[in-house]
């Protein structure tokens, strides 16, 4: 934990707020700074990595004990405690308004915080990334020349000094910049990218590429999938002639590779692992799995009906008509629901979660193919719950995570889902059987 950040001021509660306040205000502050809604901003990215940090840690009793310690220790060094409550209320205002985008007055705010506390480096930062938007590079200059003055450790701050160098085409120093915010934190995402992004400009390919590397793994790390889509495609965009090349002779053998491996990652763990299956894959990428999903699925739901019943009335082109209706159906379904709620992301997440909900029931309907013909019930009973429960659990966590809405929503949205769906298969096959 760095000894500058202000968990209760990044969070923007009390120090006595309840864990229940803690979890509101982190929810709208989320909501406000989730990559999914902000794409290819990095800015909005460090934003929500830094709620997300401060929510682990206030809503842990114990660390949030041990982190009140240390930042009471560390406010013993403040002038009084009227004017750290006055310069708070200020840095307060200064966060409202620049919620609300009025910069220059959020500067004025952090800027009346900062003459009754002149050590106040949270509101140096603050104003720093405020004179950052309005394109003021010297002033970020100067207020990161103050922070690293008072704390030369605060990664933000070279960070900030490295985005303002770059501007002003300071490249070179810009990378140095970055490399000290890297020292002191050594996770830094988008120190990472930004570097990566000065050495492309300066010709240098290979630190390039390795420090883009490093970013897109740890904005994977960090379910950041917007920003991990963006960084891997500035190195493809290094190595123009590879990715041609893989284009034209790779795509069969990367389509494999890249459905057995996101298998391997959600199947066993669609709660986990659904979110990281996911942010791996570029948005053409996801769309080609989830079908190939749906198109598995189908496949294992008409061998497992020949391998089940002996005599069959329906064809085999009319049974796999059958079997596709859910992915349709779902697809349409979550489109709308998605929409509805407002939730975050596009049509190639909908096709992704769907395809990977129904992989479950499809080798649920293939594995009861094999044992109907032995009369297990009891292993029929497990295999049903199983099958049914993993494509649930899919669904949820696509819902929560994909599309980042709240868990009361995606509980009344996937059972909704799937009775709509389950009610569409039912019509269908209730028509197939009359017509026939």
């Amino acid at each position: 934990m760095a000894k500058t950040e202000d968990y209760y001021f990044i969070l923007q509660v009390s120090s006595d707020a309840s864990t229940q306040d803690i979890k509101a205000s982190f929810r709208r502050l989320a909501r406000q700074y989730h990559p999914d809604l902000n794409p290819n901003d990095l800015v909005a990215a460090e934003k929500f990595k830094l709620i997300s940090q401060a929510y682990n840690v206030l809503c842990d009793t114990t660390k949030r004990r041990r982190y009140d310690r240390e930042l009471a220790f560390g406010n013993q060094t403040t002038k009084t405690k009227n004017s750290a409550s006055s310069s708070q209320d200020y840095y307060f205002k200064g966060v409202q308004k620049s919620q609300q985008r009025q910069y220059q007055r959020a500067i004025d705010y952090y800027s009346k915080a900062i003459e009754l506390d002149g050590n106040f480096v949270e509101a140096y930062l603050k104003r720093c990334e405020m004179r950052y938007k309005l394109g003021d590079n010297q002033g970020v200059l100067e207020d990161c020349s103050r922070v690293l003055e008072i704390d030369g450790t605060v990664a933000k701050a070279h960070y900030y000094q490295g985005r303002a160098r770059y501007r002003l085409g300071y490249t070179q120093s810009a990378i140095d910049s970055y490399t000290q915010a890297i020292y002191h934190e050594n996770s830094y995402a988008q120190a990472y990218y930004y570097r990566g992004i000065a050495y492309r400009d300066l010709k240098d390919s290979l630190p390039a590429v390795e420090d883009l590397h490093t970013a897109a793994e740890l904005f994977r790390l960090q379910g950041n999938h917007s920003a991990y889509r963006l960084t891997k495609k500035n190195i493809q965009g290094l190595n123009p002639k590879n990715w041609q090349i893989n284009e034209l002779f790779g795509w069969s053998g990367n389509l494999l590779t890249n459905v057995l491996t996101t298998l391997v990652i959600y199947l066993f763990n669609p709660g986990g692992g659904l979110l990281p299956a996911f942010a791996r894959l570029e948005k053409q990428q996801a769309m080609e799995v989830g079908i190939i999903y749906a198109a598995l699925t189908d496949f294992f739901f008409l061998i497992g009906i020949y391998m089940s019943f002996e005599e069959i009335n329906f064809s085999w082109l009319e049974l796999l008509l059958i079997g596709s209706v859910p992915f349709f159906s779902l697809i349409i379904i979550a489109n709308l629901m998605r929409n509805l709620c407002r939730g975050s992301g596009g049509i190639e997440g909908d096709i992704f979660m769907v395809g990977a909900a129904l992989i479950p029931l499809g080798l649920m309907t293939l594995i009861l193919g094999f044992i109907l013909s032995f009369s297990f019930n009891l292993l029929i009973i497990i295999m049903l719950i199983y099958g049914f429960c993993y494509s649930i659990l899919t669904l949820y966590s696509g819902c929560t995570q994909l599309w980042n809405i709240s868990e009361t929503k995606a509980a009344l949205i996937v059972p909704s889902m799937l009775i709509i769906s389950g009610s569409l298969v039912y019509f269908a096959l209730s028509t197939l059987v009359i017509s026939t």
